[in-house]
């Protein structure tokens, strides 16, 4: 059972901690404990699973770092700890801390992560890092190749957990579960708490303790709620950040008017997106196709008016997200009750236009739902994410290729993507070709969460040749609402 902690102060936390880990904390500057510490690190050294909800930069790696010091047996050259991370930024931040704190104690922390060369990470693993920080991708090239050993590890961490299952890590970290001894600690940190992380707790915890420390917090359910405020004349562009920055399995899009639903079709089609129509304006017939295929997974994005969507029932739909507000809050609960059906993950967002924001907070008023504002997305967060999910497709697909395949299909080109590097026409030419692999190749995410609690996801698809010549543009619809073909490769939509 989880249960969730009152504010207790921890005055004297670090003056009764052994001394030379009180020379680390001073070596990083902490003089008192922040809230997360004050009321994580007795939890963890409870040695019972953890769960806590606590937002970036509130002090969460000393909440953890700190417990998995102490425990460390720096006589024993063996991995006693295991924290994973989303990125090789957030890996090396957490290696530097945790590092500083265990300088004092002789306590080894190794940082894994890919696009790195082997070398470091190898020397470091025969020498016995105590404690392992890295994402999981690389994690596991280690594991398979027999070069780390998880068999001692008596604490795992998961770092930034909405983060991790975001990125697509979810095959990882199941098969780095295969690796753990069954008699361990299972931490998990993360700044939202939707029901997809909580899956991911239901599969690596044992009737975790709960602390959460973000203002408002509620139980957490299975529908996750946000806004975001937009003016009308930006609000088609911004749509389609959302959905670029959310990439999500399947959504319904509300509009308030059949103009609107013509138009947001249209518009999402001609920038790539796999969007289809439900309106009055459609024979039933073409109704049914579009209902047909997104059921069966081959369509993304489905735009319908509320009185077109009437009857839906997707089961597996992940985003609900109104393009306009809605009129009133039994149109809002009943649209974002079309996701996170049956224990699974939702998503329910809305756009809402400077005129709209006073009738939106009256809705969220008198729903009682939190609905958190976000805040939209820059072109340079977009580019973040993209360049993060690429970088765990290429280290799934790498990971499953044979030893053979990889020699031919990547290792005899790199000296020649080198030799186009070193040249600035060469490197326009490299930078081209790597846009146009991306357009047909970008990388899929998520968690697809399923009635048994548990979570599941995509595996790798089998390696295949990059295909450096674009394909001819589909999908456009040619100024036709609805009317154009969709992409191939079923769910299509690749941006």
């Amino acid at each position: 059972m989880r249960r969730t902690l009152g504010t207790e102060t921890a005055d004297n936390l670090f003056s009764d901690l052994p001394e030379p880990l009180r020379l680390g904390i001073a070596d990083l500057g902490w003089k008192e404990p922040m809230p997360v510490q004050a009321q994580g690190i007795p939890l963890m050294r409870t040695g019972s699973d953890v769960i806590v909800q606590a937002r970036t930069g509130s002090g969460k790696t000393g909440a953890f770092g700190i417990p998995i010091i102490a425990a460390i047996d720096t006589a024993q050259p063996v991995t006693q700890a295991l924290v994973l991370a989303p990125t090789r930024e957030l890996a090396n931040q957490i290696t530097g801390e945790i590092t500083a704190l265990g300088k004092h104690l002789g306590v080894r922390c190794l940082p894994i992560y890919g696009g790195v060369p082997y070398g470091a990470q190898n020397d470091g693993l025969r020498e016995g890092a105590h404690v392992i920080v890295g994402t999981p991708g690389r994690i596991l090239d280690h594991l398979g190749s027999g070069r780390m050993q998880l068999g001692q590890v008596r604490v795992v961490v998961f770092d930034e957990a909405d983060e991790l299952l975001s990125l697509g890590f979810w095959p990882d970290m199941k098969e780095i579960k295969s690796y753990l001894p069954n008699k361990r600690q299972s931490c998990l940190f993360s700044a939202t708490m939707p029901e997809k992380v909580l899956s991911l707790s239901r599969s690596f915890l044992v009737e975790p303790k709960f602390l959460s420390l973000v203002e408002g917090h509620a139980s957490p359910t299975e529908i996750e709620h946000g806004y975001y405020v937009t003016t009308a004349q930006e609000k088609e562009a911004n749509l389609r950040r959302i959905l670029e920055l959310e990439d999500p399995e399947s959504a319904l899009i509300f509009c308030n008017t059949k103009d609107d639903v013509r138009f947001v079709t249209s518009y999402l089609q001609r920038h790539g997106f796999d969007a289809d129509q439900i309106s009055g304006d459609l024979t039933q017939a073409a109704r049914e196709r579009a209902m047909a295929r997104i059921k069966a997974g081959e369509l993304r994005i489905l735009v319908a008016t509320d009185v077109a969507a009437r009857g839906i029932d997707i089961s597996d739909l992940s985003h609900v997200i109104g393009y306009a507000a809605p009129e009133n809050a039994e149109v809002y609960v009943h649209r974002t009750g079309r996701t996170g059906r049956a224990g699974k993950a939702g998503v329910a967002l809305s756009l809402v236009s400077g005129l709209d924001i006073g009738n939106f907070r009256n809705i969220t008023n008198v729903t009682g739902i939190a609905i958190q504002e976000r805040k939209l997305p820059t072109e340079e967060m977009l580019l973040e994410r993209i360049g993060e999910r690429l970088e765990v497709k290429i280290e799934h697909e790498t990971r499953h290729m044979s030893v053979r395949d990889r020699e031919w299909k990547v290792d005899r080109l790199v000296p020649l993507i080198r030799k186009m590097a070193s040249s600035e026409e060469g490197l326009k030419d490299l930078a081209a070709i790597a846009a146009m692999y991306l357009k047909e190749h970008r990388p899929e995410t998520g968690v697809h969460e399923d009635t048994r609690g548990g979570a599941s996801a995509p595996q790798p698809s089998a390696p295949r040749e990059p295909e450096f010549l674009p394909r001819e543009e589909r999908g456009s619809g040619g100024g036709r609402p609805g009317g154009g073909r969709r992409r191939r490769g079923g769910r299509g939509g690749r941006r």
